[in-house]
């Protein structure tokens, strides 16, 4: 053998499994005439290749050239090893079982554009094949037992390749290569009940349709009837529901998507994508009332597009669960608690493993801003600034329920878990810790949990702090926001934040919700707030928001706003806003909100969480102005107060003079985000800071987005906020998670 024959081992983790990562190094190292061995470790792939020295080297330098689209590389190393004088190619060779997994889970991805040619060429084997697939797209995680990733550990080890199947497989001139989870209409998974689905949703009925990460329930979202059977039966009075489409072309029938958008719909996690209802569209006016906006997704599996194109209309597409349980996976438990919902069951025999709702996104200037990570997006690592010796286990909050995963250089969010108000849902949130925690071979050295004494996550994090003999750390909810923010964006030293949402347990044992904090990875410190006000009846008064004017007006001018209520409830509600034992204080952003839907017409109970909200957003939609009132605010004790009696009762006055809801209605946020700009720029001049993060719930509004962006710009201050991590409390446990790293 030449003196010139060198042999590397090469180690890359990260995204490297269930993504064609063998097939296409395997196949890139026999191009370039190199012979070697690659093979799927717990959490990595090894490579080890053999050739002329230089020929080695420049396989190593372009190495991320010839990577697969969906690969992503956290780790890369590759070091000299002794050459193998008989050794003539290049193979995949058989997975090891060594190691932990760590953090190399591949989320699933939606149907590829090769995928989609074949599904849709009458020539081809796979034409209208409800699971075609190959390696860059179809399930991953929802369908994985344990890695490596090899068909055997998936569900799809029910199913054994046929013997064209196995040729693909062992042909390196295929595109199917060395592919785990692929199969054909021969060998894979079969479909039941299609044609009955399929003409129950044309006839108005509504259908549940088994999909990749666990059960939706449809109906025709242009059928304004079907639509309110599926609100009765589900009780579900007033949220959006979620809409898909055969295609972006068939989603513009309906409604305004951008360039971006469009992208964001065709990407391989093709979220929900919120997107501008078109005006006068044919989309039932039940679908998201009070809205201006539509949830909308594409077909992003094979299974979807049959079916969206043999009824060839929009399809209500929403979580098949019960009165806020998780989803449903299990084939007899769908039969059984979906039995009273839907008419027929479209369903099929390849076994979900993991849930995964859909992720939901929305683009503000061209960037994805995340609401809900799911379906495509996690588990994700995300890489630490730096490697901790600290293993983390954050457990989120109340709603939006998720857990995050800190250890070594690397954080990890759990898909989303949902609100933990049903012992279903904290039955999943308990599973989703252990399959967490022994999917990456973690056990913490501390748990994090919310200031909250009554979270249910607040007393798991108690209870396992105790059993497992480890340290608890408990982070206050509007801190663990600025965090999440904190982080994402790589913020060094002290910055200032505007934190708006609905409520969070303050240090001061009162409900905080429209905070200005300064601070760092270390702590924070409290430097503005709205004024606070009551919550007549506590939870209550989060239901019947109009009982949140009776503390920001006085009575005559409550009893004006409230006319078209009953006089005896306006006065009893008016009397208990003065006595804290049944009203307590609030500070919230989000109750504002709610104050200031009902004054402006909101005048139903809530259904779902910011729902009066939304309907004050849909109304300002339709205004352009920049004006505001000049809220006034105080200086006590270092803290700078925003008074939100006088902001509402500035509000009543020009809506009793008649002035326009839409106006009004713009007129509320501009005023909202000019309090929050003005009192964070007195902050920062004050400390002599440049970094404003914006966070929390409310900044899912995109008119406060804007504002308050646009306001805090005006003023020379850098502004920054969530995009990849949500601002809602979906985030929560992320920044937990951060607080823990460097705090334990």
């Amino acid at each position: 053998m030449s003196d010139n024959i060198t042999r590397r081992r090469i180690t890359v983790k990260g995204i490297v499994q269930g993504v064609g990562f063998r097939p296409a190094i395997a196949k890139e190292a026999a191009l370039r005439g190199l012979s070697g061995t690659v093979a799927n470790t717990r959490d990595s792939v090894e490579i080890e290749v053999q050739g002329p020295e230089k020929s080695v080297q420049k396989y190593i330098d372009e190495f991320r050239t010839f990577l697969p689209p969906n690969a992503l590389i956290a780790y890369f190393n590759e070091e000299p090893i002794p050459a193998l004088p008989d050794e003539k190619s290049f193979v995949i060779i058989e997975s090891k079982e060594n190691g932990p997994t760590r953090f190399s889970i591949p989320p699933d991805i939606a149907m590829c554009d090769q995928c989609r040619e074949e599904f849709n060429d009458p020539g081809n084997r796979r034409y209208r094949y409800p699971f075609v697939t190959c390696g860059n797209c179809g399930p991953r995680y929802t369908y994985m037992k344990d890695m490596p990733y090899d068909r055997v550990k998936t569900t799809m080890s029910d199913f054994p390749f046929c013997e064209k199947c196995a040729a693909e497989y062992n042909d390196p001139s295929d595109r199917r290569y060395h592919i785990e989870g692929f199969s054909c209409p021969v060998c894979g998974p079969a479909v039941k009940g299609f044609d009955e689905a399929a003409d129950a949703l044309l006839a108005g009925k509504v259908a549940a349709i088994k999909g990749l990460g666990g059960y939706h329930i449809a109906c025709s979202a242009i059928d304004f009837d079907a639509v309110a059977l599926l609100r009765e039966r589900k009780r579900r009075p007033g949220k959006p529901f979620a809409l898909m489409f055969r295609s972006v072309e068939a989603a513009r029938e309906y409604a305004d998507v951008s360039a971006e958008e469009e992208k964001l719909l065709k990407s391989k996690v093709s979220p929900i994508v919120i997107v501008r209802i078109k005006p006068g569209s044919g989309i039932a006016g039940n679908i998201a009332p009070d809205n201006g906006y539509l949830g909308i997704m594409i077909a992003y599996t094979p299974l979807h597009q049959l079916i969206l194109d043999r009824v060839n209309i929009p399809l209500v597409m929403t979580s098949a669960n019960i009165s806020g349980d998780p989803l449903i996976i299990d084939d007899d438990k769908a039969k059984q608690e979906l039995n009273a919902i839907v008419d027929v069951f479209l369903t099929h025999n390849r076994r979900i493993l993991k849930r995964a709702d859909d992720s939901i996104s929305w683009i503000y200037k061209g960037e994805d801003i995340n609401v809900r990570m799911g379906r495509g997006k996690m588990p994700f690592p995300i890489k630490l600034p730096e490697s901790t010796p600290k293993k983390i286990l954050s457990l989120g909050a109340e709603l939006k329920s998720n857990i995050s995963v800190a250890s070594e250089d690397k954080l990890v969010t759990s898909n989303h878990i949902g609100d933990l108000e049903t012992p279903e849902t904290f039955t999943h949130f308990c599973e989703t810790i252990e399959e967490m925690l022994g999917y990456y071979d973690v056990q913490p050295d501390a748990v994090v949990a919310d200031l909250h004494p009554d979270y249910e996550s607040t007393s798991f994090a108690v209870g396992y702090s105790e059993k497992k003999n480890i340290k608890l750390l408990r982070v206050q909810h509007h801190y663990a926001h600025f965090l999440s923010c904190y982080y994402e964006n790589g913020v060094k030293g002290e910055a200032a934040g505007i934190i708006f949402d609905g409520t969070g347990y303050g240090t001061d044992g009162t409900i905080w919700g429209g905070e200005i904090i300064t601070g760092d990875l270390h702590s924070f410190g409290r430097r503005g707030h709205l004024s606070q006000f009551p919550l007549p009846g506590g939870e209550r008064a989060i239901k019947e928001p109009w009982r949140i004017l009776s503390g920001l007006l006085d009575q005559e001018s409550f009893d004006e706003a409230c006319l078209w209520g009953d006089k005896n409830l306006r006065d009893n509600i008016y009397t208990i806003s003065g006595n804290r034992s049944f009203s307590p204080l609030t500070s919230s952003a989000g109750r504002l909100f709610d104050a200031g839907g009902s004054l402006l017409g909101f005048r139903r109970n809530v259904t779902y969480e910011a729902e009066a909200a939304i309907y004050l957003e849909k109304l300002a939609l339709y205004s352009d102005t920049e004006e505001f009132v000049k809220i006034p605010q105080v200086y006590e004790d270092g803290v700078f107060i925003i008074d939100s009696k006088f902001f509402i009762n500035e509000i009543f006055q020009m809506n009793k003079r008649g002035s326009d809801l839409n106006y009004l209605a713009k007129i509320f946020h501009n005023s909202l985000a000019e309090a929050g700009a003005a009192v964070a720029a007195s902050v920062c001049s004050g400390k002599g800071l440049d970094t404003v993060l914006l966070s929390g719930g409310v900044f899912q509004n995109r008119i406060m987005l804007e504002q308050a962006e646009k306001r805090l710009a005006s003023k020379g201050l850098r502004v920054l906020f969530n995009k990849k991590i949500p601002a809602n409390d979906a985030g929560i446990s992320a920044g937990q998670a951060i607080y823990g790293v460097y705090n334990a």
